[in-house]
């Protein structure tokens, strides 16, 4: 085996030399439902909301968190199968002790050296692959946080608290607040407290934001169940909303929607 040969082996078993560092992640011990428990009692239906809302985001956080330990493992993974294929190539190239007396000999000789750099050359860039996949995951994940998770976005925050402390407010078709509103009113007025303005009407809010799955969906996401009507979510499968006529603003359960926008 040529030295230039082992020496090209060796540099790409030198590449996955030594353990990874691994960055352990670890959830947090327990769960909101406990403090929920403990905190409901004979709290109103905001403090109570604002305790389910707060489970949801450990939860989410939770959720993250098991992700992002699935990838790192999956990554720590990856680098040990390419230090052993690599080593093995490299191992199986300096045992090897070729009797070059013919031509056809050489011929086998040069074929085996070339197949164990090419084997060499497949295990780097399948390595190469895998890591670039990792990191288009880990940035995949923090995008998701970021920009879809109500713990992410302090203005969604007091969007929901701004519309949470207007429960019992009655519906008034037209007004936009702060002590009467009509759905699309409502959700106006939240998000004018969180400093961020919103077209007056149902109509035009259908339109605001990012679209959002219905799986994804976020405390501060505006929720239609029809094309007349808009809620806010609120997390944990909960909404407020001034739902019509002669009713209040409520906290219901997130339903059937044909729409769900991010602003």
């Amino acid at each position: 085996m040529a030295s230039n040969d082992l020496e090209l082996l060796a540099r790409a078993r030198d590449l996955f030399r030594g353990e990874p560092a691994h960055a352990a992640l670890a959830a947090p011990a327990g769960t909101g439902e406990t403090r929920s428990a403990q905190w409901a009692g004979d709290l109103d239906a905001a403090y109570r909301s604002a305790s389910r809302m707060r489970d949801a985001e450990l939860g989410d956080s939770l959720h993250v968190d098991a992700q992002a330990a699935r990838m790192l493992a999956s990554a720590v993974d990856g680098h040990r199968r390419a230090a052993r294929d690599t080593a093995a190539v490299l191992a199986a190239a300096r045992a090897d002790e070729p009797r070059v007396d013919n031509p056809i000999a050489m011929r086998e000789l040069l074929r085996r050296r070339l197949a164990r750099l090419r084997a060499q050359r497949g295990h780097v860039q399948a390595a190469q692959r895998r890591a670039r996949r990792a990191r288009r995951a880990l940035r995949a994940l923090r995008y998701a946080r970021r920009h879809q998770s109500g713990v992410a976005d302090p203005r969604a925050r007091r969007a929901v608290r701004a519309a949470l402390s207007r429960l019992g407010c009655p519906y008034v078709w037209g007004a936009t607040g702060p002590d009467r509103f009509d759905c699309s009113g409502l959700v106006k007025w939240a998000y004018e407290q969180a400093g961020i303005p919103l077209h007056r009407t149902t109509y035009d809010q259908i339109n605001e934001g990012m679209p959002v799955a219905r799986s994804q969906v976020r405390p501060g996401d505006l929720v239609f169940p029809h094309a007349g009507h808009v809620q806010m979510a609120i997390g944990h499968d909960l909404v407020v909303e001034a739902p019509q006529p002669g009713s209040r603003v409520q906290i219901s359960r997130l339903g059937d929607c044909i729409a769900i926008r991010r602003p």
